[in-house]
């Protein structure tokens, strides 16, 4: 367990502000999330090491009378790997415009909503996760690493909107047996990889730009070959899947 003495500055201002869930904002005046790992302009100043964030969303300093905690952190450089595999985590997690140096590892995690916006980090693992709340990727890029949500559950929206994924496997996003009870908007999507989430349930619908989806009636077709029009389930469609989705190699949706 971490001490207080330990922590480095930025890091005990986001200690002081976990208990009431303020936001803590570490932006460097002329920083580019998406721009190269090496910036001189992430110094130390604005690093934050990620088992300080695992200790605080696992309930250390989560004790404070009327308040509600949550991790709301920006413009901050995040170091080491935050593995929270298996935890159960009863705090919103917000990274926006943030460098994480290694991929988040949310394996079998039940957690509240995850939001990763406008940020940069090799992957996420969150198969067989519990989210009770929304799993928000928009303007975040995934490089080198996929995003695995295979057998996970998310109890509202997924967010890939303006997102890029760039894996070094077949797959960019694999997502087979995904249950979703909200919506999956994914516009403009652009992935380097494929896309694909057989036997997922997507009673809310999937809104995109042109992926070519199909339903498992569908007979399978070259990604040459399919229709390059959009395709959105119906309001309040009662279909509750599977559907056996695959999309190109590499494209923008």
């Amino acid at each position: 367990m971490l001490s207080y003495d330990e922590l480095t500055r930025p890091e005990r201002e986001l200690w002081d502000a976990f208990p009431e869930g303020r936001r803590v904002c570490l932006r460097p005046s002329t920083s580019d999330v998406n721009g190269p790992t090496a910036s001189p302009e992430w110094a130390p100043e604005h690093a934050v090491r990620a088992a300080v964030i695992a200790a605080l969303l696992l309930g250390a300093n989560d004790e404070r009378a009327g308040a509600v905690s949550a991790l709301h952190l920006t413009g901050a450089r995040i170091t080491g790997l935050l593995d929270l595999s298996g935890a159960d985590v009863g705090h919103t997690l917000w990274f926006e415009d943030c460098l994480l140096d290694e991929a988040v590892r949310l394996r079998g995690t039940t957690t509240r909503t995850v939001r990763i916006r406008n940020s940069r980090l090799p992957g996420i693992d969150a198969r067989l996760a519990r989210i009770e709340g929304a799993l928000d990727l928009r303007n975040t890029t995934l490089e080198g690493g996929s995003l695995s949500l295979i057998n996970a559950r998310v109890a509202g929206e997924l967010t890939l909107t303006d997102a890029r994924i760039s894996g070094p496997e077949e797959w960019a996003v694999f997502a087979g047996g995904l249950v979703m009870e909200g919506a999956v908007f994914a516009k403009r999507l652009t992935t380097r990889g494929g896309f694909r989430i057989p036997g997922a349930q997507l009673p809310g619908g999937f809104s995109s730009r042109a992926p070519g989806w199909r339903t498992p009636a569908a007979p399978r077709s070259p990604p040459a070959m399919w229709s390059p029009r959009p395709w959105t389930a119906p309001r309040g469609s009662p279909h509750r899947g599977p559907y056996d989705c695959e999309a190109p190699a590499s494209r923008t949706c």
